[in-house]
């Protein structure tokens, strides 16, 4: 009865919409799952008044809705409408002021795709109705395994991006910094200098920060102290770049930082177990793949946070295109594959995807060989993941067989994993073949492989097959496609479990859509 009284008054006092004012959030609404049809859609209420009465509101728009429909002398607006006011629900607070809210939501695929926005408001019954507000959160409905396209894309379409971890906006941790990216491939790629800001909480994008130079291809590395290094890549002309930057997450904005020794793309990158960062490999030109490979390194370099300066490392054994780096349990580094070049008088006599790994002590500075695996293998960096036992699963990638190959070089289905325990690797191949895919770690610690490219290095076909590699037997399993093919995109796992792929390749051009799977 109180909340069909509580429906009536609120349905008559908001019934029409005026201006828009600002709105105050006092207290936090965060998505605990990702709503998938079949299973519940949870929200948390954390912090908002102890032991009172919360209203849960839904609506299928982000309103406003102005409180002074209610209370004139009130300034603040709902951030939702009022079209579902008949059916909000009210949840008690403990004395924390945290409550939670389950919506079980129907397997039915009619409902896939459902934009539904929140937010809740605290209960007064004083001089005024409404206490505090939280922010608001929208979901968005799918059926498991599938995928379901954003509300909102990117503004500009990019491939070949960097995502960065944006962890201090919000209680939820969860928003995503997409950063450069544009158009092109691996032998030849062109970047943008602007970067965008995705909301988790609100399923949208914001204006980021600009970096001081256009990149694609360039590597982002997580420092211990939470600020991000950007390393190299190629600019808005496809000149590749030794200069890198930071991005502070705390004032939302980049600085630039020490250049390193030497231009650098196609590289591997990993932060050491000190802090510091190395990089290794790679080439100082990307014009098209001769040039690629002619101008392939064998140095390594090391960034110290702490003065913003690149230093010299050993080289790794041997000029290596497109390799892995990869942290150790034990701290040291490993290197794994790329295509190994070997020069006479500064002409490239062989290239080939290599089998070959080396590990980096930084205590003395030297490499050691370790174990190979067992299939040749480059431009893994961008799908190697760590599973939650510490093995670390490497997928496709492209096979260059010699030097005549590489133009035709393509994409392979070979998958292995590396146990740092018994430095040993196991082969446990994939379905499809593909490179340029995302690889990510699930909620269960299942990992799905999506999209990528098959074809060859200088003429690649964006796929929108979908792999999951389960960890416990591994094996490998099917899911439906993707909603369209997708390469060279960034994915995240959102707080929620939801996974997000942003942007990418499309099959005839770079896109600006964001694809929301639910596993």
């Amino acid at each position: 009865m109180l909340a069909h009284n509580l429906n009536a008054r609120l349905f008559l006092a908001l019934a029409g919409l005026a201006a828009p004012v600002t709105a105050q959030f006092d207290f936090d609404l965060e998505k605990r799952t990702a709503a998938r049809l079949g299973q519940s859609l949870d929200l948390d209420i954390v912090g908002a008044p102890a032991s009172s009465l919360v209203l849960v509101i839904p609506s299928v728009s982000g309103g406003p809705t102005p409180l002074s429909l209610i209370d004139p002398i009130d300034p603040r607006a709902l951030a939702v409408g009022t079209d579902l006011l008949s059916v909000m629900t009210i949840a008690i607070t403990d004395g924390a002021g945290d409550a939670s809210y389950s919506l079980s939501l129907p397997n039915n695929p009619s409902v896939n795709g459902f934009e539904l926005h929140w937010q809740c408001a605290s209960l007064l019954f004083g001089a005024t109705l409404i206490g505090e507000l939280s922010n608001d959160v929208v979901t968005l409905t799918g059926i498991g395994d599938t995928g379901v396209i954003a509300p909102q894309g990117l503004t500009f379409a990019r491939a070949l991006a960097a995502s960065l971890a944006d962890t201090n906006n919000n209680n939820s941790q969860g928003d995503v910094l997409i950063a450069g990216g544009g158009a092109g491939t691996l032998t030849a790629a062109t970047g943008l200098a602007s970067t965008e800001l995705w909301d988790f909480r609100r399923m949208r994008f914001t204006t980021g920060p600009t970096m001081s130079s256009a990149r694609a291809l360039h590597s982002a590395v997580r420092l211990n102290d939470g600020r991000v290094l950007i390393i190299g890549g190629a600019d808005q002309n496809g000149i590749v770049l030794s200069s890198c930057e930071i991005y502070n997450p705390n004032t939302n904005s980049f600085s630039t930082t020490g250049s390193m020794g030497t231009p650098r793309i196609l590289h591997g990158a990993s932060v050491l177990a000190d802090g510091r960062v190395m990089v290794a490999g790679g080439t100082s030109t990307l014009v098209d793949v001769t040039a690629a490979i002619t101008s392939t390194l064998q140095s390594a370099e090391i960034y110290n946070p702490a003065t913003g300066n690149w230093s010299g490392a050993a080289n790794i054994g041997g000029y290596r295109l497109a390799p892995a780096l990869s942290l150790l349990p034990n701290g040291q580094i490993m290197v794994s594959g790329g295509v190994q070049v070997s020069f006479f008088f500064g002409f490239p006599v062989s290239a080939a995807s290599t089998t070959n790994v080396q590990r980096y002590n930084p205590g003395s500075n030297n490499w050691s060989n370790g174990p190979n695996m067992s299939q040749g293998r480059a431009g893994h960096q961008y799908n190697q993941v760590t599973l939650n036992d510490g093995r670390i699963l490497m997928t496709g990638g492209i096979n260059v067989p010699n030097l005549l190959g590489a133009q035709t070089a393509a994409p392979i289905s070979g998958a292995e994993v590396y146990n740092p325990t018994s430095n040993s690797w196991q082969t446990v191949n994939m379905p499809n073949a593909r490179a340029l895919h995302s690889a990510t770690v699930l909620a269960d610690g299942r990992v799905a492989a999506c999209g990528g490219a098959q074809g060859t290095l200088t003429t690649p076909i964006s796929i929108a097959n979908v792999d999951v590699f389960n960890p416990a037997n591994n094996t490998w399993s099917s899911a439906p496609n993707l909603t369209g093919a997708r390469a060279s995109h960034t994915a995240t796992l959102m707080p929620d479990g939801m996974l997000i792929l942003f942007g990418g390749q499309g099959a005839t051009t770079s896109l600006v859509s964001v694809e929301t799977l639910r596993f």
